[in-house]
C-alpha cells in the first residue's frame, strides 16, 4: 500500500489539509500525519513514499488527489505533475539549513509513543552536571532577551523549596514568530522531553505550559502527546 505523508500544522489546516485528508482516504493509501516543514506558502503539502525516497507536492487540493495517487501507485513520472516539488529537503529554502530544534519536522512522530532517549540517557547523571553542561554549551533562550538557560536552571535548583516547577512560556508574544507553535504542533515530544530534562536537573517534579488561546491545534497535539506519555508511564 502506498504511504502518503500529510502536513498537519495550522498553516496546512487553514489552507485545506483536512479536505485533502478526506480525499486521500477515499483511495487505497496509508496516510501518516506529520508536522509541517515551515514552507507555509506550499501548504497543504503531501509526500508520497517511493522506491527512491519521499516525493513532495505543494499547494495540493482535493481535485489533485486521484491523479497523484494513480501516478504514485503506478510509479510513473511524478515529476511531470505541475505541483511537483521533489525531495523536500532539497528545496532551496531548506537545503542550506542545519535544523536542530526542527530536526523532526516532517517525520511521522505524531500519535506515536515517544522514545525520550536523551532523557533516559541522562538519568544516571548528577543533576548539577547537567546544569554545568548547559552553561558550557552557551544555550540561551530563543526569545528576544536571549537569557542564558543555565542561570534559570541553577537559580531553580539552588532555591530551597518543598516544590519546584518548570514553566514553559509558549505565548509567542513577539510579532510574527510562530516557530514555537510549529514545534508544538509537529513535534510536541521534543518540548515535553526538554521540560522533563530541565525538571530532573532542577529538582522540579511538576510542569506547566502557558499556551495562548489562539493555538487550539497546538493545545490538541500537546494534550494528546501528554496523554500518551501518562499511558506509557513516561510522565507521572
Amino acid at each position: 500500500m502506498t504511504t502518503v505523508y500529510l502536513s498537519q500544522d495550522s498553516y496546512a489546516k487553514a489552507k485545506g489539509a483536512d479536505v485533502v485528508d478526506a480525499a486521500l482516504r477515499a483511495h487505497d493509501v496509508s496516510v501518516e500525519y506529520v508536522g509541517g516543514h515551515g514552507l507555509a506558502w506550499l501548504e497543504p503539502t503531501i509526500e508520497f513514499e517511493t522506491p527512491g525516497g519521499r516525493v513532495a507536492f505543494g499547494e495540493v487540493n482535493a481535485e489533485d488527489i486521484p491523479l497523484l495517487v494513480r501516478l504514485a501507485q503506478l510509479e510513473e513520472s511524478l515529476q511531470q505533475h505541475t505541483k511537483y516539488i521533489g525531495a523536500i529537503h532539497e528545496h532551496k529554502f531548506l537545503k542550506p539549513q542545519n535544523r536542530l530544534v526542527f530536526r523532526n519536522s516532517g517525520r511521522p512522530t505524531l500519535n506515536k509513543r515517544p522514545k525520550f532517549a536523551t532523557l533516559e540517557r541522562l538519568l544516571d547523571r548528577e543533576p548539577a552536571s547537567l546544569i554545568e553542561e548547559i552553561e558550557t554549551s552557551g544555550l540561551r533562550g530563543r526569545g528576544g532577551a536571549g537569557f542564558p538557560a543555565h542561570i534559570k536552571w541553577r537559580t531553580v535548583a539552588d532555591t530551597a523549596a518543598d516544590q519546584r516547577y518548570i514553566v514553559c512560556n509558549a505565548d509567542e508574544g513577539d510579532s510574527g514568530t510562530f516557530s514555537d507553535r510549529m514545534l508544538m504542533e509537529g513535534d510536541p515530544a521534543s518540548l515535553i522531553e526538554g521540560m522533563a530534562i530541565a525538571g530532573y536537573a532542577c529538582g522540579a517534579s511538576k510542569g506547566f505550559i502557558y499556551l495562548r488561546s489562539e493555538y487550539p491545534h497546538a493545545e490538541h497535539e500537546l494534550k494528546r502527546l501528554i496523554s500518551i506519555c501518562y499511558d506509557n508511564n513516561l510522565l507521572g
